[in-house]
């Protein structure tokens, strides 16, 4: 028979033998590399070099963070990164507001426009929102009932709505006439029938049905001595970043929240230090690995894994080294393919 190049990790191995007996799945030491803008099939614009990588669950695309009329996503044909045309990033930078469901959501930095797009290739128009100031900041979209919202850095009446099917230019609906019944949010994402997110200032956690993204509450309140940072659901399950500052030092938590968003468990994975540093649990860098069963979560020279994203196990990747201007912010698995992990100008890449 042919030899397949990913035949050789214990799942695949353990399948071909009948599947028997327990899988005990040991935590690989992968070749790490680095990858640029340039090896995802774009030119240089200016002197911008930020890429980032994303994946919706169907598609996956890379974004370089410049005025350029193309977007590059992940051929599954052909294995390769391939740009294709988006006249829309011309007008200016590309931001990814939400990835997940099938649907990417995203903004042009200055604008009013949500652009939308299903597989990374064709991107629509998918309304606008009517008065809206200052800078969009965060969004997310239930794609079960085709609810989408999106919050603004406003000093009132700043998250719009939509039940729209994101391929046609509509208005958003705005939210809070009053001006102050909604908050302003630094994160969101989208769980179990939930709008979840951080609210600006990053001391409390709100939610809202996605039924009724008008209606919002709050459900982890204020605390003086709390932040929380990079809400994001992963195969059902709600993480946040908590940390506390004492006596000028920062002290880090990877939590679990459960699906109500009204209470947190702490995982066993912390940072104490300064917040600019990639030993740091961010909830952005966890993925969830179909072909172990597992999450993963990567930070500086780890691997982590875990079966209930409580408990964490990690094992040391060599290579995979970075400071601290080089953040990490990012993480996606392309099956067939390899890891990539966004470290400011560059992705780091490990095949698999």
């Amino acid at each position: 028979m042919s030899y397949y190049r990913n035949f050789n990790n214990t799942l695949a191995i353990w399948a071909a033998f009948g599947g028997r007996g327990e899988l005990i799945l040991p935590i690989p030491t992968l070749s790490w590399q680095k990858k640029y803008y340039s090896d995802f099939g774009y030119t240089q614009y200016g002197s911008e070099k930020q890429i980032k990588v994303h994946d919706n669950g169907n598609a996956q695309i890379a974004v370089y963070y410049a005025k350029t009329p193309y977007m590059s996503y992940f051929n599954k044909s052909t294995g390769e990164w391939t740009v294709v045309d988006v006249p829309w990033w011309s007008y200016g930078q590309p931001e990814i507001l939400y990835a997940g469901g099938g649907v990417f959501l995203a903004k042009i930095v200055g604008l009013a426009n949500i652009i939308a797009s299903f597989d990374g290739i064709t991107w629509h128009n998918a309304g606008y929102c009517q008065g809206a100031q200052n800078s969009m900041t965060t969004g997310a979209y239930d794609s079960s009932i085709g609810s989408g919202v999106v919050s603004w850095w406003y000093y009132k009446s700043p998250v719009y709505y939509s039940f729209d099917s994101l391929t046609e230019r509509t208005a958003w609906t705005l939210v809070g006439a009053d001006g102050s019944s909604v908050p302003i949010f630094s994160y969101m994402t989208t769980h179990k029938g939930k709008f979840v997110g951080v609210v600006g200032g990053d001391r409390s956690i709100a939610a809202a049905s996605t039924s009724s993204p008008g209606s919002w509450s709050t459900t982890i309140p204020e605390d003086l001595n709390t932040y929380y940072m990079y809400v994001r659901s992963v195969h059902d399950k709600l993480f946040v970043m908590k940390y506390r500052y004492v006596s000028g030092i920062f002290h880090v938590n990877l939590c679990v929240m459960n699906d109500s968003a009204t209470e947190l468990t702490e995982t066993n994975l912390s940072h104490v230090g300064d917040l600019a540093n990639n030993n740091i649990p961010n909830p952005e860098n966890i993925i969830w690995v179909e072909d172990w069963g597992k999450y993963a979560l990567f930070n500086e020279s780890m691997l982590y894994v875990s079966a209930d994203g409580l408990t964490w196990e990690g094992v040391e990747q060599p290579g995979f080294t970075t400071t601290n201007s080089d953040t990490f912010g990012g993480a996606i698995y392309v099956p067939g393919d390899g890891f990539y992990v966004k470290a400011s100008g560059y992705v780091y890449y490990a095949p698999y």
